[in-house]
């Protein structure tokens, strides 16, 4: 599990450095600040892009917030917030015609930075949303990771670092190597996510497991094993 990289492209100073300060106050991972699209762009080059953009309509340089978005989101989609100032109808309808996943208006409070956060993530997961009758669904699929919601907060995690996932009643429990997060839905509606991954088998009714790990350690087998005793356990002593 690591934190939401969020990269913030932003060309006035002073707006730059109180996103930084209220991401990192919220638990992201704060890339940039990029004052212009050309250098936000070599950022999807390196060993660890973003999670998701944080775009100024106005920017320096030759290409503006909408072009730089376009052209990133060519090279790969990611949630997108436009941060705007400029409210005229013709740069909206410019900047609807990208798609992004949420609009944030200066001058903008926390709680409304926070919104725009979870909105964009939802959005951008709708088309591989995991399926769920719930509406408070805390959980969101975005190709190869989650996007959970803990503690008040998002957090990522990629589907390699999922050891197993657990039933839990109406909630399924799902373990990665440094933590684990209680989804607001059940196994069944989970692991339909699973079911066209090859990597991953049904082990057990209650269980979903790496199968790479359940081949090659008998660790997983007695972890799995130990966690259904006392899952049985607990439920005999109710």
């Amino acid at each position: 599990m690591e934190k939401i990289r969020i990269l913030i492209v932003e060309d006035d100073p002073i707006i730059a450095a109180d996103l930084q300060d209220r991401l990192s106050d919220m638990g992201y991972a704060v890339l940039g600040p990029e004052a212009s699209g050309e250098e936000a762009i070599r950022r999807l080059d390196g060993n660890s892009p973003p999670d998701l953009l944080l775009m100024d309509i106005q920017l320096e340089g030759e290409w503006d917030g909408i072009e730089t978005a376009r052209k990133m989101r060519e090279k790969l989609r990611l949630p997108l917030i436009f941060l705007t100032s400029n409210s005229d109808d013709a740069t909206f309808l410019k900047a609807k015609a990208i798609q992004p996943d949420a609009f944030l208006s200066k001058p903008f409070r926390g709680r409304d930075l926070k919104h725009a956060i979870e909105l964009a993530i939802a959005q951008s997961a709708r088309e591989d949303r995991l399926p769920s009758d719930e509406d408070n669904n805390n959980t969101y699929l975005l190709k190869d990771r989650l996007f959970i919601k803990a503690k008040g907060r998002m957090v990522r995690l990629f589907f390699r670092d999922i050891l197993w996932v657990e039933a839990d009643d109406y909630y399924c429990r799902v373990v990665s190597r440094e933590k684990e997060f209680l989804v607001t839905q059940t196994l069944g509606k989970f692991s339909e996510t699973f079911e066209a991954m090859p990597s991953y088998m049904r082990v057990h009714r209650s269980f979903w497991s790496i199968w790479s790990t359940w081949r090659k350690s008998g660790n997983c087998i007695c972890t799995l094993v130990k966690s259904r005793s006392r899952s049985a356990k607990a439920a005999g002593m109710n």
